[in-house]
């Protein structure tokens, strides 16, 4: 694993930029696993991600109870909320891997739940609240 950035972010505005700053060095096929307490600022980061992919951020909510949101762009973004996630069976009926093997990128938050079925790369981003509006931010790249 070795360490891509590192940040602190003092607004929601600011986690945004961050993230619109990382989609623009995305390409398809790459995948974000967002781990973090609630309130974090996951969903946030993927609006953020988003709008960076030229995808209106205004349309993305955590697919809390879907597990799964798809958002048209170029590239494309997958949605995965696993926090809800009983099984990891129900990843199969979201059609887990068709997905993550599809032209787009995907982004899961609460992805350590999805333990062995991560694909064998993926940046890890970590977000840690520091208090109501302190968010700190590490991106890690996974490789197995």
């Amino acid at each position: 694993m070795q360490s891509v950035l590192r940040v602190t972010t003092h607004s929601e505005e600011e986690t945004r930029a961050v993230a619109r700053t990382v989609a623009h060095l995305l390409k398809s096929g790459d995948c974000l696993v967002l781990s973090g307490q609630l309130g974090a600022g996951k969903t946030v980061f993927v609006r953020g991600l988003a709008e960076g992919l030229g995808i209106d951020p205004a349309k993305v909510h955590s697919p809390s109870f879907t597990i799964l949101n798809e958002y048209r762009g170029e590239p494309s973004l997958y949605h995965f909320d696993l926090y809800r996630l009983s099984s990891l069976n129900e990843l199969t009926e979201t059609g887990w891997d068709d997905y993550l093997s599809r032209d787009g990128v995907a982004v899961i938050e609460w992805g350590e739940r999805a333990g062995s079925r991560l694909p064998d790369r993926y940046y890890q981003v970590t977000m840690i609240s520091d208090d109501e509006t302190s968010r700190g931010i590490e991106i890690t790249l996974v490789t197995a």
